[in-house]
């Protein structure tokens, strides 16, 4: 039985959340969509709608904290979250998932800023500030996302 509480209930029909949940689906077909599809049909401007589109995602998934984001990134396949730094000024996250190590830092930063919007639209939502992020991509296997919140 579902909660009524569940964070993306917003995100999908509740109905099928659980049962989506339980499904063993191949990764291929979701790698596809991110991968190809965004890039043909938003080209250059791939980075920025992507980033937009995350900000409204993540608008919807209520939190109470920053580690708020966590759980549903694992959920929808997004990556492990790990929180690293928290200060009045900015939230700093680490992004990590198995196919980051098999796409270029290029394509990884268009692909990516839909994360980014996620975590700023989510974090906007709890604060009630205008809120904005940044992907930093140091290596394959250290991707950050700093969030800062308008005082």
């Amino acid at each position: 039985m579902m909660k009524d509480t569940d964070q993306l209930a917003a995100l999908l029909p509740p109905q099928t959340i659980p049962v989506t949940e339980r499904m063993h689906m191949p990764y291929l077909g979701y790698h596809l969509l991110r991968e190809t599809l965004t890039n043909t049909l938003l080209g250059e401007s791939e980075s920025p709608i992507l980033y937009w589109l995350g900000k409204d995602i993540g608008r919807k998934i209520p939190i109470q904290s920053s580690t708020g984001p966590i759980l549903p990134f694992i959920r929808l396949g997004l990556g492990q979250l790990d929180l690293l730094e928290e200060s009045e000024e900015e939230i700093v996250y680490k992004l990590s998932h198995t196919i980051h190590a098999y796409q270029t830092p290029e394509r990884l930063s268009r692909t990516l800023s839909l994360e980014a919007g996620i975590i700023a639209g989510s974090i906007e939502r709890w604060k009630g500030k205008d809120t904005s992020s940044q992907l930093e991509i140091e290596s394959l296997s250290r991707i950050l996302i700093k969030v800062w919140t308008q005082k």
